[in-house]
């Protein structure tokens, strides 16, 4: 059993990968922040892997979808995880209806375990759900990633982050397990924001919780349609302890 309080730090973006962004830039934006943990969604598989090797972190990246199957493999979109810590127990599953691979329609969430050296842990769940125009279909989804999540009885404590798409409805952020404790800024479009789309979630006994992202403007809007968002909380002693099983 962990004793003590630990402070964590979790970022979500939706990098926007096939614009092909300046990877050099994101990982000052990265390192900026100090995550302890990073949720990204429409990334490639090299893109995630240059990020980790600059970062000195370790990813684990899945592929969401590929319209150019069974050609140009590197340009598959997918999710990624990212940590300076140690992650184990990866893991994906489809959460739409949408099965084809080659579809954009095609829904998943990613889920790790993150170890800190202090004995502190988080279970980490990746979502980018259907967007505005499919209200049902997102809702769906939302309901299968709050399943998933709450299968794990092992007791770690449950971080949700990524692109909801929910439009400042909040009716997915209360489907989904966690509590967005402070309401996450506009983080769409990057350029000038206006839409509350990224979230990150994290347990209700989570103190001194923060939000951070950045103002916007054209310099953003480079690198993606997206601003990335910073949440920062402590988890209290009885949100550290070890699983039992």
């Amino acid at each position: 059993m962990s004793t003590g309080r630990a402070e964590w730090t979790v970022m979500t973006w939706n990098l926007q990968g096939a614009k092909r962004t300046d990877l050099d830039r994101v990982v000052k934006v990265i390192a900026g922040g100090s995550p302890d943990v990073v949720l990204l969604q429409e990334i490639r598989e090299p893109q995630a892997d240059q990020l980790a090797e600059e970062l000195s972190m370790t990813a684990a990246w899945v592929e969401k979808h590929h319209p150019f199957r069974p050609f140009h493999r590197t340009r598959a979109e997918g999710a990624a995880t990212l940590t300076p810590h140690t992650l184990d127990d990866a893991g994906h599953a489809r959460i739409s209806d949408a099965m084809s691979m080659r579809s954009y329609r095609r829904r998943i969430v990613q889920w790790a375990l993150i170890e800190r050296g202090d004995g502190s842990a988080c279970r980490t769940f990746n979502v980018h759900l259907s967007p505005h125009d499919f209200e049902e279909e997102r809702r769906i989804e939302a309901n299968r990633v709050n399943d998933i999540a709450l299968s794990f009885e092992d007791g770690y404590p449950i971080v949700v982050g990524g692109d909801f798409n929910d439009a400042d409805t909040g009716e997915i952020v209360d489907i989904l397990p966690g509590v967005e404790h402070v309401p996450s800024p506009p983080t769409n479009p990057s350029g000038d924001p206006t839409d509350r789309l990224d979230h990150v979630l994290v347990p209700s006994t989570a103190v001194d919780v923060s939000v951070f992202v950045p103002a916007g403007g054209a310099e953003w809007s480079e690198l993606s349609d997206h601003l990335p968002l910073t949440v920062q909380f402590t988890l209290a002693e009885d949100e550290r302890d070890e699983p039992s099983g």
